[in-house]
């Protein structure tokens, strides 16, 4: 081994045993670059593999991760990716031990990455959750007044398939918790906005909420039983709430400001949602049992909307917000009152629909370039670095309206 990569791990080791938590790692003061990068949450590593196809698989996913800086070259940690029979290794000297995961399938890869994030965080006590093994998409894609919704089975976009094919427009898709029905909003049957529901296991729709006038919506409850819905069957839009099973949907906030966007808190005792005047939407929060919505104040974010409860860390809530016409998205934690901005606004691009993947630290968004329409992995868990990654098939144009399926 040269003695310079001697040295860095050297240096490296000395960091990580003298200082126990990655917040104290921070404040050590060092001139190695690599070290610089670790106290700044992230870790510089390059892949190697005998397999050609599993180590681009690996270095594709990992590259998203904003704990993670791929090279290509330079004095950075190697990781080391085989296939041994019927089973993947990953081994690198900063690994307390191999890592070996059963099969050769895109989901044995994946969750070799995770493992991987895992074991790359835990000499720094960065606490890694899994991610591309366990998150699924829903999102819409198509052009003008015909799009349709599809799922794919992880991050990469491996085992894309569209679902839907009304030849109409269908959007805002949501899944079900246990990832057997997905709600969405289309105009296929009666040319207005309704709410159908569509069976994954023999791919049948029906209708679900087609009341007089627009119909919108469809976020799961945490249980899989009730349904928050954004409907004008009474005039403005408001909040609903409709057993998933199918009935009658109860009017849960009664008001005359626009209310839309409904996301149930992770224990299913409240939902957040948009409110408010066009020029002026705010979020707001009400139990599931009723009552008066309480307005969530946000210092620095006069213009909120979009809101996804955070089903991992439940003080947190993404959002988006509109400053001089430009979109972005930012995080609340409820706890601190704070929020912090994700995203650099930019005259060119536009970030909206936020929904959060299974670490609870990475959002997928849409992300509109000019004229062009897509999906985005973003990274909440390093504001100063964030890191955004355009994700999906180029063959897919106006990809939108992701929602996400956390898998146990």
């Amino acid at each position: 081994m040269p003695s310079l990569f001697k040295s860095v791990f050297a240096a490296l080791a000395a960091c990580f045993l003298a200082v126990p938590a990655f917040s104290q790692a921070r404040d050590v003061v060092v001139s190695d670059p690599i070290q610089i990068e670790v106290r700044q949450g992230i870790c510089p590593i390059k892949i190697q593999s005998n397999d050609s196809a599993l180590g681009g698989l690996v270095q594709k996913a990992l590259s998203l991760h904003g704990a993670v800086d791929m090279r290509t070259g330079g004095n950075v940690p190697v990781v080391r990716i085989e296939r041994n029979g019927d089973s993947l290794v990953a081994s690198c000297k900063i690994f307390s031990q191999d890592i070996v995961v059963t099969g050769s399938s895109n989901a044995a890869a994946l969750l070799l990455c995770d493992k991987i994030l895992a074991a790359l965080g835990k000499p720094w006590n960065w606490d890694l959750k899994p991610i591309f093994s366990k998150t699924k998409l829903a999102f819409a894609a198509g052009t003008g007044a015909n799009s349709e919704i599809y799922v794919t089975e992880n991050l990469l976009f491996k085992g894309t398939r569209k679902v839907t094919s009304h030849g109409s427009r269908s959007l805002m898709p949501h899944w079900n918790p246990a990832g057997t029905q997905i709600l969405y909003t289309t105009y296929f049957k009666s040319g207005a906005a309704d709410v159908f529901m569509l069976n994954l296991a023999n791919g049948q729709s029906k209708s679900f909420a087609a009341y007089k006038n627009t119909n919108t919506g469809g976020a799961f409850s945490p249980d899989g039983k009730t349904v928050a819905l954004a409907l004008s069957a009474r005039g403005p839009m408001n909040i609903y709430l409709a057993p998933a099973s199918g009935g009658k949907a109860r009017l849960l906030v009664k008001d005359n400001d626009t209310s839309t966007s409904p996301s149930f808190s992770p224990d299913g005792k409240t939902v957040v949602f948009t409110s408010g005047t066009a020029g002026a939407p705010r979020l707001y929060t009400v139990p599931v049992s009723g009552g008066k919505k309480q307005r969530i104040s946000i210092p620095g974010f006069g213009y909120a909307t979009e809101p996804a409860w955070n089903p991992v860390f439940p003080s947190k809530i993404a959002f988006c917000y509109n400053r001089a016409g430009k979109m972005a998205v930012a995080v609340y934690d409820t706890k601190t009152k704070q929020a912090f901005d994700v995203g650099a606004l930019t005259g060119t691009r536009r970030y909206s629909h936020p929904v959060w993947c299974a670490d609870g630290r990475h959002i997928v968004v849409t992300e509109e370039i000019g004229k062009s329409t897509g999906l985005a992995l973003v990274d909440t868990g390093n504001p100063k670095k964030a890191k955004f990654s355009r994700i999906g098939i180029s063959s897919l144009k106006g990809c939108c309206d992701p929602d996400t399926l956390i898998l146990k």
